[in-house]
């Protein structure tokens, strides 16, 4: 019950930020899905967790992460921005969810991610154009 629970409430904002870093909604929906099989193989475990939004947006990552790796065509862009920091501006930004969403989302806190989107904002990016898109 409590998988199920935790699915239906991060599904949708999972499947806009898969979509958004592989640009392709099948691709997107082919990374949540293998993200959830992965948690709910290690349900128990990820329950016992420090936190377990943090534990299932790291196995989102890594799916995702995979996705991105092998898309057709898809050049290795590479920007100087840690992963919290490319995150946090993808979350807060570019799908426009709140702060507070944002860090419910990563399993962190609020100051985290707005250190996070602090600190973006001073990295250069070098790619051309930047991966994330206009910052």
């Amino acid at each position: 019950m409590e998988y199920n629970a935790f699915r239906q409430l991060y599904e949708r904002p999972y499947l806009a930020y898969a979509h958004l870093r592989t640009g392709d909604a099948g691709r997107a929906a082919q990374a949540v899905a293998e993200a959830f099989t992965a948690l709910s193989s290690r349900w128990t475990q990820a329950l016992r967790s420090e936190c377990l939004a943090a534990d299932a947006w790291s196995i989102l990552n890594t799916a995702v992460g995979v996705a991105v790796e092998f898309r057709p065509g898809g050049s290795q862009r590479r920007c100087h921005l840690t992963t919290v920091q490319a995150d946090a501006i993808r979350l807060h930004h570019r799908l426009g969810l709140t702060l507070q969403e944002t860090a419910a989302l990563m399993g962190t806190d609020d100051h985290t991610v707005r250190a996070a989107l602090s600190s973006a904002a001073r990295t250069v990016c070098s790619a051309s154009p930047c991966p994330l898109g206009p910052l």
